[in-house]
């Protein structure tokens, strides 16, 4: 029997990106709880989460999550680009951070194509306690110039061939791409034996924006992504707009994939 995952992608927006603002975290925190607890994901993955979001969402949701990476800074004073996982369901058997540029093993290094932030990826083995499911998941958040996304893109399809070539088990990669389904990062993922489980679900990319930026808009650039490479049928994929009275958790949507594993 096949098992069924849930898996989030979430750009939760930065601690004070809207500080000042009806958007601040201090107004969005509980829906951000609220939007988590009811898909109920087996493994989220979160971009610009700083140390007291990320401790927020860990104490509040119902679940018990734990959280595997560090900062961008390799630290716990900037942002995260880290997983939860359900403890209560899975173990993390490996894990481990690289960062998205000429120096991957150099906690905070910036690539020389965009140096404006350090940009990281976070990835785990994850395997379910009762023995029926094992797989990799790959978390990142690209930088907003095309030449680093593709540097970024690259250098993720490498190491997931080191980390987990060999092993034939399903591997995700998830994240914040800053790249629409036209463009080049997108494209190289897509044609890396990878695929998009959006596309894979049969649903048409028309009006599928996943960067809202708190208006409920839907003609806006799809950008946050979910592949798969081994994995089996999509149940459901879903861009979640839910929001309480024009307020939303996010400027992002979160993507919510049920996917099953061979």
């Amino acid at each position: 029997m096949n098992t069924e995952l849930k898996i989030m992608s979430f750009n939760i927006r930065t601690l004070h990106g809207d500080d000042g603002t009806v958007n601040c975290w201090d107004n969005r925190k509980d829906l951000a709880v609220q939007v988590i607890e009811a898909f109920a994901p087996d493994v989220v993955g979160l971009q610009e989460a700083y140390e007291a979001q990320r401790d927020y969402l860990l104490e509040n949701c119902g679940a018990s999550y734990v959280s595997i990476g560090a900062s961008r800074l390799g630290d716990t004073n900037d942002e995260y680009v880290n997983i939860l996982f359900r403890s209560d369901k899975f173990e993390a058997l490996e894990s481990g951070q690289f960062w998205l540029s000429e120096t991957p093993e150099i906690p905070g290094s910036r690539s020389s194509l965009d140096t404006d932030h350090p940009r990281i990826c976070t990835f785990a083995r994850l395997r379910a306690k009762d023995g029926t499911a094992d797989f990799y998941y790959f978390n990142t958040h690209f930088a907003l110039k095309e030449p680093a996304q593709v540097q970024g893109a690259k250098l993720i399809l490498e190491r997931v061939e080191q980390i987990a070539g060999s092993s034939g088990l399903p591997v995700f990669i998830g994240g914040d791409l800053n790249s629409t389904e036209k463009e080049e990062a997108y494209l190289l993922l897509a044609d890396s034996g990878f695929t998009d489980t959006w596309t894979q679900s049969g649903q048409d990319l028309a009006g599928t924006c996943t960067f809202g930026n708190y208006t409920g808009d839907t003609d806006g650039p799809h950008i946050d992504w979910i592949f798969q490479r081994g994995a089996g049928p999509v149940k459901s994929i879903v861009i979640n707009r839910w929001n309480v009275d024009g307020r939303y958790p996010s400027d992002h949507y979160p993507v919510e994939l049920t996917i099953e594993l061979p």
